[in-house]
């Protein structure tokens, strides 16, 4: 069955919207948007590339912004991880590799360079952006404060700075110098942390 198939038996009386139909959607708006930001996205473009029909698109979300608002929050928040690896570092390496992973390796990650350019000029987009970030961060607090309950982390450290300790040179090095982000760098990073908030 096709996503337009499973469309169409989406909209007969009393069947649900097809799960199969919004992934394909939203997975396209994402490499779309990866590919030219939200000026060279198009619900055409979208369309064509998930297999759909324009209407079927416009009937979930009215206007584009709409879909761009709709897709990185819903590939981002979907797999946000909640390690618990038994030990702090563990944790705290498998945040970081799980980041350097999505980033480097998926269309979410390709899209995350239009997104902090586009957010600045779209309103939508940029309380879409606030939004992922505040669910990642709910994640990784978990971790910091499962860290500070083992003893592993000082019971005064401020939670958000040791999510910034981390997760900001990872953004760095992605967006800004294009250093590596190998294994070593990671290693040396969750490293740095340690020392610097344990007790």
């Amino acid at each position: 069955m096709t996503a337009t198939d499973a469309d169409t038996d989406a909209r007969r009386p009393g069947r649900p919207r097809s799960p199969e139909c919004d992934e394909a959607i939203l997975e396209a708006a994402v490499e779309l948007f990866a590919e030219g930001g939200l000026d060279g996205l198009t619900v055409e473009g979208v369309a064509a590339r998930a297999g759909v029909g324009k209407a079927t698109i416009y009937r979930r979300y009215p206007c584009k912004v709409d879909l761009v608002v709709a897709a990185p929050r819903s590939v981002a928040i979907d797999g946000s991880p909640r390690p618990d690896t038994g030990t702090t570092r563990g944790d705290l390496r498998a945040l970081v590799e799980w980041l350097i992973l999505m980033l480097t390796t998926t269309a979410l990650g390709r899209a995350m360079p239009m997104m902090v350019a586009d957010r600045a000029r779209v309103s939508e987009l940029a309380d879409a952006h606030r939004e992922i970030v505040r669910e990642k961060r709910a994640c990784h607090r978990e971790v910091v404060l499962r860290g500070v309950a083992r003893g592993d982390l000082r019971d005064d450290v401020d939670p958000e700075a040791v999510i910034d300790a981390y997760v900001g040179p990872i953004f760095y090095r992605f967006l800004i110098s294009d250093a590596p982000l190998d294994d070593a760098f990671a290693e040396a990073l969750v490293d740095a942390v340690l020392r610097a908030f344990s007790p």
